[in-house]
């Protein structure tokens, strides 16, 4: 990890390269590989994602914070959220809310999976629903 805060006349290439060295620095990030895009323009730095838990979501987010950029925007979700998020867009959409309870919904590095005893229509209609959810990157329906 950076144990320096990059100076004001670091290139977008330098903050780059700053960031993506933190966060593989970070124990939990290199044994989940969560999906992380990081963004650098004209010094202004995004870096979005989906990580497993609270807790990595929070280790990343202070690592980077301490990386001292003025620029830094995070748009981070955990697997937590995106779950919660899922099933509660299945609960309240007109199209999904008569599903009968049963199924079981699992979040991982935002890919969503969906396992139940659904009809060929509810499943589409779910897939397209949790599709939709922020943080979603993928769906498997059964």
């Amino acid at each position: 990890m950076t144990d320096y805060p990059l100076q004001q006349t670091a290139t977008d290439l330098d903050i780059h390269a700053a960031i993506e060295e933190t966060l593989w620095a970070i124990d939990t990030v290199r044994i989940t590989h969560p999906a992380l895009e990081v963004t650098v323009h004209n010094g202004q730095a995004t870096v979005s994602g989906v990580v497993n838990s609270p807790m990595i979501q929070g280790q990343v987010e202070s690592a980077l914070q301490a990386l001292g950029l003025p620029e830094l925007t995070l748009r981070l979700m955990n697997d937590d959220a995106v779950g919660y998020a899922a099933a509660y867009a299945l609960a309240t959409d007109a199209r999904t809310r008569r599903i009968a309870p049963g199924y079981q919904l699992t979040a991982y590095n935002g890919h969503v999976a969906l396992r139940g005893n659904l009809s060929p229509a509810e499943a589409a209609a779910a897939a397209e629903v949790i599709g939709a959810v922020s943080g979603v990157t993928g769906v498997k329906v059964n």
